[in-house]
């Protein structure tokens, strides 16, 4: 068995004593090398035909910044549990055959999945329709019209769908999002009114 899926079938605790040689939270990614996973991550979904959106600090960075916010530390992308949890396993089997550390997590229709390549993370998450106007996981909610209202956005010569309008879902999450908060805490950079908490 390769190595990434000796290391994809260790139980929590035993990842978390090894996690730091494949991926540091709360530093920053280099820059170079998730653009280079961000390229892959979209070639094996897109081979797939996942549908997903890049979410979160990622959408951020690339809108307001035109780049990876330099402190972020993981990539973001949100994927209709509709469509993520009846492939999980099979999302999951493809990034594993392309070398990633694939650790998925089994929760009905908020089922997510990390994987890990060269020092990235990419955090996948399913969003499911609450039949109440919004997408939501397992602590947050997003109006539905962000993502009925996806946009393109175009990074470096490729084209990625965000929730759209940017803005309105931007400040919707943030707040004051044209402001950069170099902060790990949540309760720092999102919007103080909460209106993302579900």
């Amino acid at each position: 068995m390769k190595e990434n899926r000796k290391i994809s079938l260790l139980s929590n605790s035993e990842w978390q004593k090894i996690r730091n040689k494949y991926h540091v939270p709360n530093q920053g990614m280099n820059m170079d090398s998730a653009k280079e996973i961000l390229f892959e991550v979209d070639k094996l979904l897109k081979e797939l035909k996942i549908e997903y959106f890049l979410s979160c600090g990622t959408a951020l960075g690339l809108y307001r910044d035109g780049d990876f916010i330099p402190w972020d530390d993981e990539i973001d992308i949100d994927i209709p549990s509709e469509i993520f949890v009846p492939n999980i396993e099979e999302i999951k089997e493809k990034f594993l055959n392309n070398d990633f550390i694939a650790r998925a997590t089994n929760r009905g229709q908020t089922s997510k999945m990390s994987v890990f390549k060269k020092g990235v993370k990419v955090a996948m998450g399913a969003i499911y329709d609450n039949k109440k106007g919004y997408r939501c996981d397992s602590y947050q909610k997003f109006p539905i019209k962000f993502y009925e209202n996806a946009v393109q956005f175009e990074f470096e010569g490729a084209n990625f769908t965000l929730p759209g309008p940017l803005d309105e879902y931007l400040t919707f999450y943030y707040g004051d999002w044209k402001t950069p908060i170099k902060s790990y805490n949540t309760n720092e950079y999102l919007n103080k009114n909460g209106q993302w908490r579900k």
